[in-house]
């Protein structure tokens, strides 16, 4: 085993120089963080247009209000109903966001309108706006600006490196 002199710089791991390192941890948060911010705006337009294919195309159905659940309090998720409907003699069920951002102030009443898509009844848009996709993360408004913050930290990082000398790292 040799000893390390005083003042030298410390062993890397698998002999990665700290630059690599550094480009490495900027790409993993620009990356990923582009990815969400894109993938959240993405996901909001395919959903905001399956719904108006729906409203427009769809056949009409009664469903029925058979829960709710969240909204609560602080930190109590997404305030959200089950709705249920019958389309071709089979049962649908799912849970959807109750009202817009805000929840909703009471139980909705125990029927409400879906416009069903025929080729594929498990999906819908209901009479609030929402359909069968309105409860994933990508749909949470914070997503864009949390991957955005990831982007912007890891641009900074790649271009630090990028405009730094190597013997800067030494």
């Amino acid at each position: 085993m040799t000893k390390r002199r005083r003042g030298s710089p410390a062993p890397t791991p698998a002999g990665m120089r700290p630059r690599m390192r550094v480009l490495l941890t900027a790409l993993a948060m620009l990356l990923p963080g582009l990815g969400l911010a894109v993938g959240a705006l993405a996901y909001r337009w395919h959903v905001s247009s399956e719904a108006d294919r729906l409203r427009a195309g769809g056949v009409p159905v009664t469903a029925y209000v058979s829960d709710r659940a969240g909204g609560g309090g602080r930190g109590s998720g997404i305030d959200r109903i089950e709705v249920s409907y019958l389309y071709g003699s089979k049962q649908y069920s799912t849970w959807i966001p109750c009202a817009g951002g805000t929840g909703c102030h009471r139980t909705p009443g125990p029927k409400m309108a879906v416009w069903v898509d025929p080729a594929a009844p498990e999906k819908f848009v209901a009479a609030n706006g929402h359909t069968n996709g309105s409860l994933s993360f990508l749909m949470s408004w914070t997503a864009i600006p949390a991957g955005l913050v990831f982007a912007v930290l890891g641009g900074v990082g790649v271009v630090l490196v990028i405009r730094t000398r190597d013997d800067q790292w030494a």
